[in-house]
Formats: structure tokens, C-alpha cells, sequence
């Protein structure tokens, strides 16, 4: 299973461009030392540690999309194990042979094993912190809670909300059967550790927590939409071919599941299974309510918990031909999804506009980037110059009543000046409506030139104008 969940995310490593959040990833992790440091205590910073990280790596592995993307195959890939080996202490083998098996076929894992960004990174430190907390409870050796203080702190360091496991943590210690006599003790240190390296982030983290944050760029949902999102990425990945079976078969087993344990007297490993899964996602809807902060990727360290319930009903079916049938119904939405998202694109294509670029642009013609932060993501992709380069010009700005105060007029007097002296120039056309709500700089230039060449990408659109 483990070299299946290598197979499956090493081959469709490098089949999506990069896009914003990966290249901004790679920026944040070369940036100048002081400022990486300065960025673990830095308001609003969410992440210092994985950037850090990744600084080490690419020192190492390269700055190519493959070995940027292999960082997080690494720990993606572990997860697996993990996953069995935390599971088989309180489900039968069986139960942990069948989550194993979802994890290593999950589209949703293998889409972010193939992400340069955390969210692979930190589902591993929380099964490992999980695992080291259930052998701290059954040893009085203290290793074991240096792990959990260590690997909880590196979490938390790592994205903002794996500050929500701690009190899955606690929930696990309180449900965890036949405790060493000495556990609590451990517990209380380590508990108390955890928020010494916690308190940088906490002087932030909980103003910006109990504050009343309005629009924040994120969803607003209701706790059931949240726990749907989660299933759907959790069944079907990115595509979402097969949704509703997916979520259905999969959301049934997995109650089953914890119904069947309960039933059997086993509701303790249940309960740290559901405290697991749903704590975090309760205390996420909690904070929405003062301004939305939900998006899945955030909670993707719930989705061991989803598989291994998935798992547990699976293995309590009285009948296996029934169980084979499920699992069967599984793994064939999961191929179709992985199919999907490793031949079709879903992330914008700069890569592909950018090869087209090279290939067409000559050295004198004007690049034109709307909006101006697509620059960075050409600029990684093409290794020579730029320059000549310009931004187009920001036209969404509003007056207090709401109104646009900068004129058709006005846009058409400084795009005049960006491309005087310029016969053509390229327009690198993406995400324009955070720019340029109205579309005024290609109307323009539709208006003042002749579109020679036109081609259109997922997410991003090249044209080649000749002014007149």
C-alpha cells in the first residue's frame, strides 16, 4: 500500500502548473533570513515553520515544480503507515487495512502530496503526535511526551488552525482505557508546555479570533455545508466525479461503523475517532460566526479519522461480499477522480501560456500583466527577462457610496502611456476581476489595436495586440 501511495502521487507529480499559492510558497521560503525569522512573530503569519522548511529543501532538492512538489510527496506518502499504525492500536487489522487502503487511493490526499504547501506536512505531525500520546499513556517513559510537545508545537508552526488539535488531544487522553497511573502527570507537563511555544501566536491568533471580522474572502457556511465540503474532498477529491454516491457510501460506512463499536462496548475508540473528526470542525464553525474562516484544506488532518471510521465499517460488515462491494464502489470513484484531476487541468495554466510566450514574443514587444501579481508567476516560468514589462492599473476603486471612480477615461489615459512607443503588446490575462471589474484595459485595447494572436488556458488568456 505504501509504495501504491508512492506510485500514484510520484507519477502525477508535475501533470499541474504551479500556481499562486505554490510560487508563493517558494518566494516566502528564499526570502532574506531576517525575514523568514521575523515571520514567527509576525501578526497574521501562518506557517513560519514550513517555510523554513522548505528553504532547507530547496537548497537541497531545487527550485523545479517536480522537487518543490516531492517535499510534500514525502510526507504525504508516511501518512499511510501512520495511519495503520495508529489505527491498529484500537481497531482490528482488518478495520486499519481498509483506511490504509482508502488513504493511499484518496484523490483529495494524492491532489495535496502534489501541492507545495503544508497541508501534507501537518496530517503527518498530528498522527505522529497522536500515536506518541497513546504510547505515552501506556509508559512512563518521557520520551514519548517530548514527542507529543515537539510535534504538536511543529504542527502549530506550521498552519495557524493545527492549534486545534490540542483539544483532541485532551479528549484522547481522557478516553484513552487502562492509563499508566502516572500519565496524568505527563499530560499536565506537557499540556503546560504546549502553550509556552504557543503564546507568540496566541497574542494574535485570539483577538483576531473573538473580533467580529466580517468579509474575509472565505465561504460563509453552516456546520452541515462545512461537514459536507469536507466529505465530498474527503470521497472524490478536487473533480468531485461521483459526489453524491461518494459521500453517501462513504458518510454510511462510517457511521456504521461507530454505531457497530458502540454497540460492541468498544464506544471509547469511537468517541476519540468522532472527537477527532468533528472537535475542530465544531470549534472552526464556532469562529465562523464572527467572520467565515472555513476552507477544507485547512481541516485535511480530519481526514485520517474519516478513513479509519470508513475502515471500521467496512470490517463490521456480517457480510464480506457486501463489504467488497462497498470498498469496490470506493476505489472506483477514487480512479475516476484521480484519472480526472491528473489529465485534466484544474489549476491556471501559466506554464503551458508561458511556453507559448517563449516561443512567440519578440525581445522588444511589451509584456502587459492584468493583474500585476501574474508577473511572479510568469517570472517562474520564464528564466530570461521580462522587460520590457508593465501592470495594468488598478480600476475598482470606490467611493464611499459604492461608485467607480476611476473613469473609462482615465484608464484609457494611462494605458496610453504605459504602451506608448510599443507597436504590439502582450496582454497576460487572469483573475481580472480582482484588477478590473468593468474589463476597461481590454476594451481598450480592443478598441486602440488588432488582436494578431489569441489563445486561451485554463484560468489564464495570452493576446497579442498590434496597436495602431
Amino acid at each position: 500500500m505504501v509504495l501504491a501511495a508512492f506510485a500514484l502521487r510520484v507519477v502525477f507529480l508535475d501533470r499541474q502548473s504551479l500556481w499562486r499559492d505554490e510560487i508563493d510558497a517558494l518566494n516566502f521560503a528564499v526570502a532574506p533570513w531576517t525575514e523568514l525569522t521575523g515571520n514567527f512573530l509576525r501578526p497574521g503569519w501562518n506557517g513560519p515553520l514550513y517555510f523554513l522548511l522548505l528553504r532547507a529543501w530547496v537548497a537541497v532538492a531545487g527550485r523545479t515544480a517536480f522537487a518543490l512538489r516531492f517535499f510534500s510527496l514525502m510526507w504525504g506518502v508516511l501518512q499511510v503507515p501512520l495511519i495503520y499504525v495508529l489505527g491498529k492500536r484500537y481497531l482490528s487489522p482488518r478495520a486499519v487495512r481498509w483506511a490504509a487502503l482508502l488513504a493511499a487511493f484518496s484523490p483529495y490526499l494524492i491532489w495535496y502530496a502534489a501541492e507545495v504547501k503544508m497541508y501534507t506536512w501537518v496530517p503527518l505531525l498530528v498522527l505522529l503526535v497522536l500515536y506518541a500520546l497513546d504510547r505515552a499513556c501506556m509508559t512512563p517513559k518521557w520520551h514519548w511526551w517530548a514527542v507529543v510537545v515537539l510535534g504538536t508545537s511543529l504542527a502549530v508552526y506550521s498552519h495557524i488552525l493545527a492549534a486545534l488539535s490540542i483539544p483532541v488531544l485532551v479528549v484522547w487522553w481522557l478516553l484513552r482505557p487502562r492509563r499508566h497511573p502516572r500519565s496524568w502527570i505527563g499530560a499536565i507537563l506537557a499540556l503546560a508546555s504546549l502553550t509556552l511555544p504557543y503564546l507568540p501566536l496566541l497574542a494574535w491568533q485570539l483577538p483576531m479570533a473573538l473580533r467580529d471580522r466580517g468579509l474575509t474572502g472565505f465561504p460563509s457556511l453552516t456546520f452541515l455545508q462545512m461537514t459536507g465540503t469536507l466529505l465530498v474532498g474527503w470521497s472524490t477529491g478536487v473533480p468531485g466525479i461521483g459526489r453524491s454516491v461518494g459521500i453517501w457510501v462513504g458518510a454510511g460506512l462510517a457511521a456504521w461503523g461507530a454505531f457497530a463499536q458502540a454497540w460492541r462496548g468498544r464506544w471509547r475508540a469511537v468517541g476519540m475517532l468522532v472527537a477527532w473528526l468533528f472537535v475542530p470542525l465544531f470549534i472552526i464553525w464556532w469562529l465562523s460566526l464572527r467572520g467565515p474562516l472555513f476552507t477544507d484544506r485547512y481541516l485535511i488532518w480530519l481526514a485520517p479519522a474519516y478513513y479509519l471510521l470508513v475502515g471500521v465499517g467496512l470490517a463490521t460488515i456480517p457480510r464480506r461480499w457486501l463489504s467488497r462491494v462497498f470498498l469496490f464502489v470506493l476505489l472506483l470513484l477514487a480512479m475516476a477522480n484521480i484519472y480526472a484531476q491528473a489529465f485534466n487541468p484544474y489549476k491556471p495554466q501559466f506554464r503551458e501560456a508561458a511556453a507559448q510566450l517563449r516561443l512567440r514574443r519578440l525581445p522588444d514587444e511589451l509584456l502587459l500583466f492584468q493583474i500585476p501579481y501574474n508577473r511572479i508567476m510568469m517570472a517562474y516560468y520564464l528564466p530570461a527577462p521580462l522587460e520590457p514589462v508593465v501592470e495594468a492599473p488598478y480600476t475598482n476603486f470606490r467611493d464611499a457610496e459604492g461608485r467607480f471612480t476611476v473613469t473609462p477615461e482615465n484608464a484609457a489615459e494611462q494605458l496610453q502611456s504605459l504602451t506608448q512607443g510599443y507597436r504590439q503588446v502582450w496582454l497576460v490575462y487572469s483573475e481580472a476581476q480582482l484588477w478590473d471589474e468593468r474589463e476597461l484595459v481590454k476594451s481598450w485595447l480592443d478598441a486602440a489595436g488588432v488582436v494578431v494572436y489569441e489563445q486561451h488556458f485554463l484560468m489564464v488568456s495570452l493576446i497579442c495586440y498590434r496597436l495602431g
